[in-house]
């Protein structure tokens, strides 16, 4: 089974683009994230019985890092933080922001970012995700920074990079540098190609889940 965990909104349905291609070859479940940091996240989640392949957009690929490595067969992640040394300066100002913004501020903010951030991506229109409250928003984004997370799993994992993605400014050399146990490569699309490119995402991660 291939289980997809989202990026930092926390909405499976991100994922839909990609089950619509992939569904007559694999037995996909879509989580929603629990609020909290990764750990927190991780340990109520609840994963469907057995070992899986995981998906994960982002935020979601240091979810999956806290999950039982024996609950684990793959990781494919999408636009992951590879080290905290990676983490654009401009995130820790911002959230020290947001935590002093009023929730309606920050809440409707948010929503005309995701809704230009999903545009640029080239998100069809017709995709339609909740939005985020502040309090799981600074609880993710404080996650991200505080960086508690345990060694990654010892399973074979797939680190890929939209080639026009924005949001994830690291190359395959900085992935490496940290992570030399894994295999990088690009996919076309931007931060959430799973959405945007499924056809030749599907492609890239059946080469991967063949030989893992």
């Amino acid at each position: 089974m291939i289980v997809c965990l989202p990026g930092l909104l926390g909405d499976r349905r991100i994922f839909e683009p990609f089950r619509a291609v992939a569904w007559t070859r694999h037995d996909l479940h879509l989580l929603d994230l629990p609020p909290g940091a990764p750990r927190e996240a991780a340990a109520a989640l609840e994963l469907p019985p057995g070992r899986h392949h995981l998906l994960t957009g982002s935020y979601g690929g240091l979810v999956a890092r806290c999950l039982p490595p024996e609950r684990i067969a793959s990781i494919a992640c999408v636009a992951t933080l590879p080290h905290p040394s990676l983490c654009p300066p401009g995130i820790r100002r911002t959230t020290r922001l947001l935590r002093h913004t009023p929730a309606p501020l920050v809440e409707a903010l948010y929503r005309r970012h995701q809704r230009r951030s999903l545009a640029l991506d080239g998100v069809p229109d017709e995709l339609t995700l909740r939005s985020l409250d502040k309090r799981t928003l600074v609880q993710r984004l404080d996650g991200v920074l505080a960086w508690d997370l345990p060694p990654p799993p010892l399973v074979p994992t797939l680190w890929l990079l939209g080639a026009t993605d924005p949001q994830a400014a690291w190359s395959v050399a900085d992935v490496l540098a940290h992570r030399p146990d894994v295999e990088v490569a690009h996919v076309p699309g931007g931060h959430r190609p799973y959405a945007s490119h499924p056809g030749p995402l599907l492609t890239r991660l059946e080469r991967f889940w063949a030989l893992s």
